[in-house]
């Protein structure tokens, strides 16, 4: 289900000429004739992939308006705007929104499927980084408070005597600690913990 094209366009004749040029290439199309239509049956699934084909302008809440919002769910989804109705100032709105390609309608079949694929392989690779944070997260939830506490001083650089002095416990304990979160976390150093954290911190 990788290569999936969620298309969101109000135009039937449109939804219908693209879905057919695109399960031409072997790839799933599901079409929706609003924002509305597409939020209602997936709103709740952070990990859809694939790629979303979306109508600038629309009746009742548009594409770029509805990615203005900043309520966007579907981080792993690349999306690619189509609009007949393409201003510089609205290309650089959608860009700064995260787009990831631009088009104007009447729209080029041959570049079309070409960003599509490239899609699909940005939502991989979305995908694949979303999967290695998750595992990542669940690894730090296992931590105890003090275990968290310990190394959150660790990292701040201190050695395990000042971490003793600074927790009230003894240097065996914090050792103790230290161990029991690397394994926990699966590594086997502060640099490596330190690593982890810093991408639970960046997304």
């Amino acid at each position: 289900m990788d290569k999936v094209v969620w298309l969101i366009d109000d135009d039937e004749s449109i939804r219908e000429s693209l879905a057919f040029l695109l399960s031409g290439m072997g790839w799933q199309v599901q079409t929706f004739e609003s924002v509305d239509a597409f939020t209602r049956a997936h709103g709740g699934e952070p990990a859809l992939v694939g790629c979303l084909l979306l109508d600038m302008r629309m009746p009742g809440k548009g594409g770029l308006t509805w990615l203005e919002e900043g309520e966007w769910s579907w981080p792993l989804l690349p999306v690619i705007i189509m609009t007949g109705h393409g201003t510089v100032d609205a290309c650089r709105r959608a860009f700064r929104n995260g787009v990831f390609e631009f088009f104007t309608k009447p729209l080029d079949a041959d570049k079309l499927i070409e960003t599509v694929g490239l899609a699909f392989v940005e939502s991989q690779r979305r995908s694949a980084a979303w999967q290695d944070i998750s595992q990542i997260k669940a690894r730090f939830e296992q931590l105890t408070a003090r275990e968290h506490e310990v190394l959150t001083v660790l990292m701040e650089g201190c050695s395990n005597k000042e971490v003793a002095a600074r927790l009230n416990l003894s240097p065996r304990t914090v050792e103790a600690h230290r161990a029991a979160a690397f394994a926990k976390l699966g590594v086997t150093s502060l640099v490596q913990a330190s690593r982890a954290y810093d991408k639970l911190q960046s997304v």
